[in-house]
């Protein structure tokens, strides 16, 4: 009985110190710690994802390198194929067999009066083979090798030999070609045209490019979800703005755009929006307390101000719930907002939209509703707004006025943003016609501006004249951007899958870039310049930024 009760006496007393561990800090230590535990394998989980993720595109590259690798071999079989038939078929046109053929012929064929035939084959025979010998070279894509060059066609002298240079105006061409009308415009190159003798020189007016390809891809942007639409380099900071139908806004860090090989990823995303965005715009300048802001709007016809973190400030894997917030937002539309202009110097803000309405916005840092100031567009006789503005533009010769240009009216627009009136109008046709609406409006040295149309040709407006100037035909596909390099020599021009590249100087085109996939026939959607360095950027229906950098 007595080990009986010290048992029982030293169970009640573990039991009772057990009881005393579990109390409330006791659960919350260890639920604390398992906390910790939870954290600490999600850590590695995800450290374990991103380098196998990371082995993965190593994988993927070293397979695309080999498959490049077995093309290209490929190629060069296909290339020593078409050598040795041509080669066949040279010495059976000559009637004349080497050494080496002799030899093979011995080898395989026994009957010796075959090989005398073969041998005195006439040239005619050899004419059945030319067609499976040019099907063989456009079946290899070695149709510009093998054929002839051709001779240079005599048109080609008519080229004007006044030639475009960054310091000289547009309207000094037509000053100097005798004021000539537009309808007397080349068609090939859309610039006035001069007589010369066809004994001149052609190479004389042509001056030498330095670079075969004075455009070149450096690297490629490929986060968005849908197409990008709009773009913003900020020139004080490497810093590149997108917006895309996503419904997203990125900031990417471009500092090191040139390595290709290292993929560049948004330091920021900004998600506030809940519809396609189609415009975005920034300021760089503190004026009057104004910090370096974006403005962005889309399908809901609102319009808002963001203040965003520099990359340095900003941690890319960490949580951003505190960028997220815009300063302003306001409803500036009743329809989807298709451009954005930002006139630095006044702090003003140009927004057009679908709802046939332009409207000019002050700038200020508050987040109350700013007022609109005037709202411009192309009106009936009843003085209502009838037609959808396509592209708006400020102009450089004088900050007070913009241009505009309209879906359904073939007319380019000057309006002063001191009193809200119509300056001007410049006809462009002599008939409305809804396929040469503007798609984009771009300066163009000083008093010029160019403008891209759907009935794919580009054309030059002088401001000062009141008149066009100069056009340039691209082909039947709509151009959807032109923009111009920082000496305004060059042009690049967005129409279909392709870039184009226009040299101001030799009045051609030099150069044809690659655009990007297609998506419901939308290819290229806009061009960007930087404002400060030879980088442009192209924006794709795929969904991914291209940046080129140029000589």
């Amino acid at each position: 009985m007595t080990s009986e009760s010290v048992s029982i006496s030293t169970l009640i007393q573990k039991n009772a110190q057990q009881n005393t561990q579990y109390n409330w800090v006791g659960v919350l230590e260890f639920l604390h710690e398992q906390h910790k535990q939870v954290q600490y394998k999600d850590c590695e989980w995800a450290l374990e994802k991103s380098q196998m993720q990371q082995k993965i595109n190593e994988l993927e590259g070293v397979v695309k390198a080999q498959e490049r690798v077995i093309t290209d071999l490929g190629k060069r079989c296909k290339m020593l194929e078409v050598a040795l038939r041509q080669e066949r078929l040279k010495y059976q046109q000559n009637g004349q067999v080497p050494d080496y053929l002799n030899q093979l012929l011995k080898e395989n064929i026994e009957n010796q009066s075959q090989i005398q035939n073969y041998q005195t084959i006439p040239k005619r025979k050899a004419k059945p083979y030319r067609p499976l010998l040019q099907k063989i070279i456009q079946e290899v894509g070695l149709q510009s090798i093998f054929s002839p060059p051709s001779s240079p066609k005599i048109e080609h002298s008519n080229r004007p030999s006044v030639m475009l240079t960054p310091n000289q105006n547009v309207t000094s061409i037509v000053q100097n070609s005798g004021r000539q009308s537009p309808t007397n415009m080349n068609s090939t190159s859309g610039f006035p045209t001069h007589s010369r003798s066809k004994s001149q020189n052609i190479n004389e007016e042509q001056p030498q490019i330095a670079s075969k390809d004075p455009v070149q891809l450096q690297n490629t942007l490929r986060h968005h979800l849908d197409g990008v639409r709009d773009a913003y380099f900020f020139n004080n900071m490497s810093i590149l703005a997108t917006v895309s139908e996503d419904c997203q806004l990125k900031l990417w860090d471009y500092q090191n755009y040139q390595q290709q090989q290292n993929q560049i990823e948004p330091y920021l995303t900004l998600r506030d929006h809940t519809g396609p965005l189609f415009a975005i715009a920034g300021i760089e300048q503190r004026l009057k307390g104004i910090q370096n802001a974006i403005f962005s709007a889309g399908a809901e016809g609102a319009i808002k101000m963001w203040y965003f973190p520099l990359p340095d400030e900003c941690d890319q894997l960490g949580q951003t719930e505190e960028f997220q917030q815009c300063r302003m937002t306001w409803q500036a539309h009743q329809d989807a907002i298709w451009q954005l202009k930002v006139n630095s110097q006044q702090n003003l803000l140009l927004s057009s939209a679908a709802d046939s309405l332009i409207k000019l916005w002050p700038i200020q840092d508050s987040q109350s509703e700013p007022k609109q100031l005037y709202q411009f567009g192309q009106k009936n006789q009843y003085g209502h707004f009838v037609d959808s503005p396509t592209a708006i533009a400020w102009l450089q010769h004088n900050p007070n006025l913009f241009a505009s240009g309209y879906m359904n009216s073939a007319i380019l627009s000057i309006f002063d943003t001191e009193n809200g009136r119509n300056v001007q109008n410049i006809k462009y046709l002599q008939e409305n016609n809804t396929s040469a609406q503007i798609n984009q409006l771009t300066q163009f040295q000083q008093s010029c501006l160019i403008s891209s149309h759907d009935d794919g040709k580009l054309r030059i407006f002088d401001l000062q004249q009141s008149k066009l100037i100069s056009q340039i035909i691209c082909g039947n596909e709509p151009i959807t951007s032109a923009i111009t390099n920082l000496s305004n020599t060059i042009i690049y021009i967005a129409t279909g899958n392709v870039i184009k590249v226009w040299d101001t100087r030799r009045q051609q085109f030099i150069q044809e870039l690659q655009g990007h996939q297609s998506k419901y026939d939308e290819n290229i959607h806009n061009l960007v310049h930087h404002g400060s360095y030879n980088l442009f950027a192209s924006l794709g229906a795929d969904g991914q930024i291209k940046l080129f950098s140029s000589k």
